[in-house]
C-alpha cells in the first residue's frame, strides 16, 4: 500500500476522525437550538358564569409569546457558534494527527522492513561463513577456533533476524492501526525511505507559529470565548422575560378582547447558581488555555532540539557504507577468499558492516520519531488527510 492510499483509507475509516466529526455535528445541532425563538403558547377557557339572575357560557382563546430581554438569544447564539468553531478546530486537529500517525507508521514500517532485509543478508552470509569454516577445517586449512567463531556469529545473526522480523510484525500492526483498519486486514507499505531535514524556522519562530495556528489551541480559545458568553448570559438572567399575549372571548352577546402580560417575579431563583457556575467555567477555560500553551511551547522546544540531535547522529554515518551493505559484504568475502585478510579480520569486518547498517537504520527511525513529534507539537504537518 502506498502512502497516498493509506491516507485515503484513514480519511474514510479512522474512528477518531469520525468521533470528532460527530462531536461537531452535535455542536451544529446546539447552534440550531440556540437560534430558535421561544415557542408561542396558546391558552383557552370555557365555562359558565352565573349570578342570582343570569347564567352565561363564556369562552376565551389566547395567544402569548415570551420576549427574551437582556440580549439572551444573541448571547446564547454567539456562545453556540463559538462552541461549533471549537469543535471544527478539533476536527482539523484530529485529522492532522491521524495523518501524522499514518505517515509515521508508514515510515517506521519501511525502516523495519529494511532491518529485516539487512538481517537476512547478514544471516545468509553468516551461514555461508559457517559452512566455509567447516570445509576449511575438514581440508586442514582452518581451525576449530575459526569454526567456533563462525558458529557463534551465525547464531547471533539468526537471533538478529528473528528480532528484526518480530519488530516488523509490530510495525505493520501499528501501521494497520494508524489507518484505522480492522485486525483482519493486513497491509504492507511500499515506497522509498523518507528523508527528514531539520525545520527551516528557528525554535522561537516555531513556537510563535504554533501558538497562533495549532488547531487544538485555537479550539481552547474558542471555548474560552464561549465561556465568556455563557457568563454574560448568566448575568442577563437577572432580567425576567415577560410573556405578551392577546386573547378574545365571548359570553352570549358580549365580545371581549384583552391584552395580557405575564412577568416572572425573581423571588426564589435569581440566577446566582448559574452565575457562579459560569464564572468557574470561565476560570477553568482560562487555566486550561494557559496550561495548553505552556505545554505546547515546552513540547516544541524539546522536540526541536531532539530532532537536531537525531539528524546530526544520522548524518555521522557514511552513506556509501551503510547503503551498500550487500556490496560491501561481497567485497569483504572476496578479500577473505583471495587471502588479503584473515578469517578473524573478515568476521570482525562483517560484524562491523552489519552493525553499522543496523545502527544507521536505528538512527533513521529516531529521526523519524523526532520529526513527527515536532510536527505534532507545532501542528504544521505538511499534507493532511485527503
Amino acid at each position: 500500500m502506498s502512502l497516498s492510499e493509506a491516507l485515503r483509507l484513514a480519511a474514510q475509516s479512522h474512528p477518531l476522525t469520525r468521533l470528532a466529526e460527530a462531536d461537531a455535528g452535535v455542536a451544529r445541532g446546539e447552534l440550531v437550538s440556540a437560534r430558535a425563538l421561544p415557542n408561542p403558547a396558546v391558552s383557552g377557557t370555557l365555562g359558565p358564569a352565573k349570578s342570582s339572575e343570569t347564567s352565561l357560557v363564556t369562552g376565551q382563546l389566547g395567544l402569548s409569546q415570551t420576549m427574551e430581554l437582556g440580549g439572551k438569544r444573541r448571547l446564547r447564539t454567539h456562545g453556540a457558534r463559538l462552541r461549533l468553531d471549537a469543535s471544527e478546530a478539533l476536527v482539523r486537529r484530529q485529522r492532522d494527527l491521524v495523518a501524522l500517525q499514518v505517515r509515521r507508521a508508514f515510515a517506521l514500517a519501511l525502516i523495519a522492513s529494511e532491518r529485516v532485509a539487512t538481517a537476512l543478508d547478514a544471516d545468509s552470509v553468516g551461514r555461508a561463513l559457517q559452512r566455509a569454516a567447516e570445509e576449511r577445517l575438514l581440508l586442514g586449512a582452518g581451525t576449530q577456533l575459526e569454526l567456533n567463531v563462525a558458529a557463534a556469529a551465525a547464531a547471533r545473526d539468526r537471533r538478529a533476524r528473528a528480532v528484526a522480523q518480530q519488530s516488523r510484525v509490530q510495525a505493520l500492526a501499528d501501521f494497520q492501526a494508524a489507518i484505522g483498519l480492522p485486525p483482519s486486514d493486513s497491509v504492507v507499505p511500499v515506497g522509498p525511505l523518507m528523508t527528514v531535514e531539520p525545520p527551516a524556522l528557528s525554535e522561537d519562530s516555531l513556537v510563535r507559529a504554533a501558538m497562533t495556528s495549532r488547531p487544538d489551541l485555537v479550539a481552547l480559545r474558542y471555548e474560552r470565548d464561549a465561556a465568556e458568553q455563557a457568563l454574560r448570559l448568566a448575568q442577563a438572567l437577572r432580567w425576567p422575560d415577560p410573556a405578551l399575549g392577546i386573547s378574545a372571548g365571548r359570553a352570549e352577546d358580549f365580545r371581549v378582547r384583552l391584552f395580557t402580560i405575564a412577568l416572572p417575579l425573581p423571588l426564589w431563583n435569581r440566577g446566582a447558581g448559574e452565575r457562579a457556575s459560569a464564572t468557574a467555567a470561565l476560570e477553568r477555560a482560562n487555566v486550561a488555555l494557559v496550561a495548553a500553551e505552556q505545554g505546547a511551547e515546552r513540547e516544541i522546544r524539546v522536540a526541536t532540539r531532539a530532532l537536531q540531535g537525531a539528524v546530526e547522529s544520522a548524518n555521522a554515518f557514511d552513506q556509501q557504507v551503510v547503503s551498500r551493505l550487500r556490496e560491501n559484504l561481497d567485497l569483504a568475502d572476496e578479500s577473505f577468499r583471495s587471502g588479503k585478510i584473515s578469517f578473524f579480520a573478515y568476521t570482525t569486518l562483517r560484524r562491523d558492516l552489519v552493525a553499522a547498517r543496523l545502527d544507521y537504520l536505528d538512527a533513521l527511525a529516531d529521526v523519524t520519531e523526532r520529526a513527527f513529534a515536532l510536527a505534532a507539537a507545532t501542528g504544521s504537518l505538511a499534507g493532511g488527510l485527503p
